[in-house]
């Protein structure tokens, strides 16, 4: 690929779906976007239990529904946010300002390091 700016080639080119494909980040995009897909799944379905002795059902994380209602905000955030820049990254070749992609980028990395602490 040719060098142009924030890593990606010249603007303007066809998409490649298979040099997509081929990126780390990408690679990790989809990685994360299945996880995030386990950890909503797994709270939905196996997160609340009902009792025989009590009428409501609760959250098996020391019976705590914050702890439940957390993970399953972070799964779906994490999803979305997947979603988003993967559609970003498919996008990102056709972005012709240098402005634009470094807004792009600076955003991943900030949403990145704002996960990563929260």
């Amino acid at each position: 690929m040719e060098g142009g700016a924030y890593g990606a080639g010249k603007a303007g080119g066809a998409f490649d779906p298979y040099t997509l494909v081929r990126q780390p980040h990408t690679i990790l995009r989809v990685v994360s976007w299945l996880f995030s897909i386990v950890v909503f799944g797994s709270i939905v379905n196996e997160g609340y239990l009902n009792s025989a002795s009590e009428d409501e059902e609760f959250c098996i994380y020391n019976r705590n529904p914050s702890a439940c209602s957390y993970g399953v905000a972070v799964g779906v955030l994490a999803f979305l946010t997947c979603l988003l820049y993967l559609a970003l990254d498919v996008y990102f070749p056709q972005i012709s300002s240098v402005k634009d992609r470094k807004k792009a980028v600076l955003s991943d990395i900030g949403v990145s390091a704002w996960g990563t602490c929260s």
